[in-house]
């Protein structure tokens, strides 16, 4: 099976998952003028989205929030018109699981058309790692870049190895099926220490589904903070925060986790 370009999907708040997608895409070896991508990050990603053609191949990846993908990352997937492309599919997690992400991703990939040549798991850091509670630090570092280069590799020797004539089989990933019902992780919202924040709208700026907003500072719409703590990572004052202390048990949970690997199914 031959691809001409391709194609890059990603639902990036922190960057990890875009490190991930790019160094799989520099593993797979194609010129990098034939790379394109579709960054489904931020409100007005429909400005920039690239037509996909059907010799692309087409790898999907977002992070994994509460074991699935984040609600809005399927909802901007669902807007982009496939045309029966090969696909990778991948989910990014913070080292504690990725649950039924990778289900999630694959049924979304069956829905929309895509012929689904192989799938992994990667680790980058986890959104509420801070300096106190280190969750998957530095991730993806250079193992985790490396295997991801590996991975690259091998997907391209798996789609150059199949006739476009030949039913691909479907790939065994771990994973609850039928999916279980998305949880709702809003039990609380990033917030501003006022007295802090220099009002420089960084924060506004990065958030990937228009939570922040203005009025006598910078508030948060509950609703719409998926708490990817893009904002509080990006802050230069260190102004943005999320006092819950279910929030803070968790992160202590989570920084006593042992290291996990790439996971890939190919």
């Amino acid at each position: 099976m031959k691809f001409k370009r391709v194609c890059l999907c990603y639902f990036s708040p922190t960057g990890a998952t875009r490190q991930i997608i790019s160094e799989i895409a520099a593993g797979i070896g194609i010129d990098p003028l034939k790379v394109i991508e579709n960054n489904l990050t931020y409100p007005e990603y429909a400005d920039s989205i690239i037509e996909i053609e059907p010799e692309d191949l087409v790898v999907i990846a977002a992070p994994v929030y509460a074991g699935m993908l984040p609600a809005v990352a399927l909802q901007r997937l669902n807007t982009i018109k496939f045309a029966d492309n090969p696909a990778v599919l991948v989910a990014v997690y913070g080292n504690r699981n990725y649950d039924d992400a990778l289900i999630d991703l694959r049924e979304f990939a069956s829905g929309a058309g895509l012929l689904t040549v192989a799938a992994a798991a990667f680790v980058g850091e986890h959104s509420y790692s801070n300096d106190k509670y280190k969750i998957a630090k530095g991730r993806p570092d250079a193992d985790d870049k490396e295997a991801a280069r590996d991975f690259g590799r091998k997907i391209y020797e798996k789609v150059q190895s199949l006739s476009p004539k030949a039913a691909i089989p479907e790939l065994k990933l771990p994973g609850t099926f039928p999916l279980p019902e998305r949880k709702n992780i809003n039990h609380t919202a990033v917030e501003t220490k006022h007295e802090i924040c220099t009002e420089c709208g960084r924060c506004q700026e990065v958030c990937p589904t228009g939570a922040v907003f203005f009025k006598k500072g910078y508030q948060t719409k509950k609703e719409l903070c998926i708490l990817c703590f893009a904002c509080v990572k990006k802050c230069p004052q260190q102004a943005r925060v999320a006092a819950s202390e279910t929030l803070q048990q968790f992160r202590e949970k989570l920084s006593a986790m042992p290291r996990r690997a790439p996971e890939i199914f190919i």
